[in-house]
């Protein structure tokens, strides 16, 4: 015993994990319990003979049962390599939030128990994880914003969609893997444009054809809406409607507020806006006027305020009230109602990532900058013109770094602007039908996603 105190710890620890006379491995001492062996409790087992067949093996019988002690060597081993070592045979599983472990785990398309797996049509099974972050992606988020750079070459093209796709956004940056879209077929789908590169959801519950659906502020869930005349919360993760808020008209754009993700803006054909708070399920603002506003068209948040534009479809002659307005999204005040002078309706808006203008899309052919600071004053020296919006409901977008305007157009090109001279730099001949939206990747500088009239959803770089 002297010998052993002068042996290192670790000498120490290798030299007390030793069988005792009767062949039971001492895990007590292993565990980090301080109490000594009791010597005299296990002098009573009977002795442990050595096999003929294999000296190496040790039987020995306690009562009535024989036994090995090759499993008391494995856990030997395994003690020997560490307190951080996993056996192979262990089994690890990730963790489940509270509101996720509510969620039924068979039936009714849930399939929990297969994550990863891949069905005959090319989907991932309904479970499985797709919120991972993306190894591009989270390079691009740790390092500097790049700069925009314009697409060269169609990566992916999906054709999934049967009718025409009404809207398109990409998720959080850190889960930018993940494109949104949604479509006149009732349905709305999401894509892994990364790594499986397909679609990786399909949410039916809608009834009629989904006119827009956008991404809550942590990413996971989906707020969709649409000729239904109801706007559905639902988890992209298990395909499940937890929430859904009715409307008295079908459901024309929706918004969620910047400054509380909690609350979101639907516009709708009964010329209203409804403020709504998913905590409670209610209506929280209504925005309206006297007389009537038509259908709404847009609807966009000016960044860093709570003052949000819209945009309407009614545009009666010699009048330019209620085309384009601005609305304190606390108060329900209109801040102003007269700022584009002009008889054409707007269907898309979109601010400048910066916040000082807005881009209003016309029908009259071309792009109009304005203001975002009262009295809110169109731009007369600079638009952005040579795309075709009349006919169709034709989006836009900024990229990140403010420095490129795009914009799909009715004869199916894609126009990229230089933003600072409205030039236009690049042109793409991308569908045969009209392309109806576009989007920036919020990370990467060089990727897009455009759609089109004909269901087709492109992913550019």
């Amino acid at each position: 015993m002297d010998d052993l105190k002068k042996l290192p710890i670790k000498s120490k620890l290798m030299t007390v994990g030793q069988f005792r006379e009767d062949g039971i491995l001492n895990l007590n001492y292993y565990c980090g319990m301080k109490r000594a062996p009791n010597k005299a409790k296990t002098s009573k087992r009977p002795a442990v003979q050595k096999s003929p067949d294999n000296p190496l093996k040790r039987e020995g019988t306690v009562g009535n049962a024989t036994g090995s002690i090759s499993n008391s060597v494995n856990q030997e081993v395994n003690m020997k390599r560490g307190p951080g070592f996993i056996p192979s045979d262990a089994v690890l599983k990730p963790y489940v939030s509270k509101r996720k472990r509510k969620l039924p785990k068979s039936g009714g398309g849930f399939h929990t128990d297969n994550e990863g797996e891949t069905g005959r049509t090319g989907e991932t099974i309904v479970g499985s994880k797709i919120f991972t972050l993306n190894p591009t992606v989270a390079s691009c988020i740790r390092r500097k914003a790049a700069a925009c750079k314009l697409p060269r070459q169609r990566s992916q093209s999906y054709h999934l969609h049967t009718k025409a796709v009404t809207s398109l956004g990409w998720n959080n940056p850190q889960y930018s893997h993940l494109l949104l879209t949604s479509s006149l077929d009732s349905t709305v789908r999401v894509w892994d444009c990364f790594s499986g590169k397909r679609c990786v959801r399909t949410i039916d519950c809608h009834q009629k054809g989904v006119k827009a659906a956008v991404w809550t502020s942590d990413g996971e869930s989906i707020l969709g809406g649409g000729f239904g005349k109801t706007v559905k919360l639902t988890d992209a993760q298990y395909n499940k409607t937890f929430q859904e808020f009715d409307h008295s008209s079908f459901i024309t754009c929706l918004g969620l507020c910047p400054s509380d993700p909690q609350l979101f803006l639907a516009g709708t054909d009964g010329s209203a806006v409804y403020c709504w708070d998913m905590r409670i399920g209610e209506i929280v603002h209504e925005y309206t006027r006297k007389g009537q506003l038509g259908q709404i068209l847009a609807l966009e948040f000016i960044p860093g305020r709570d003052e949000f534009l819209m945009s309407c479809d009614f545009v009666c002659r010699n009048s330019d009230d209620r085309n384009i307005m601005v609305v304190d999204m606390r108060t329900t005040a209109i801040l102003s109602s007269q700022i584009y002078h002009e008889k054409y309706t707007c269907p898309a808006l979109r601010a400048h990532p910066d916040g000082s203008i807005f881009v209003a899309q016309s029908n009259a052919n071309y792009a109009a900058i304005f203001s975002t600071q009262a009295p809110y004053r169109l731009n007369r020296r600079k638009r952005f013109e040579g795309h075709q919006v009349e006919g169709f409901q034709i989006g836009c977008d900024i990229s990140p770094d403010g420095s490129v305007f795009a914009s799909g157009s009715s004869n199916g090109t894609l126009y990229f602007y230089n933003f600072h001279s409205s030039d236009v730099i690049k042109t793409i001949p991308a569908y045969e039908s009209a392309s109806t939206n576009i989007r920036f990747h919020p990370v990467l500088g060089n990727m897009a996603a455009s759609c089109s009239w004909d269901g087709q959803v492109t992913v550019w770089t």
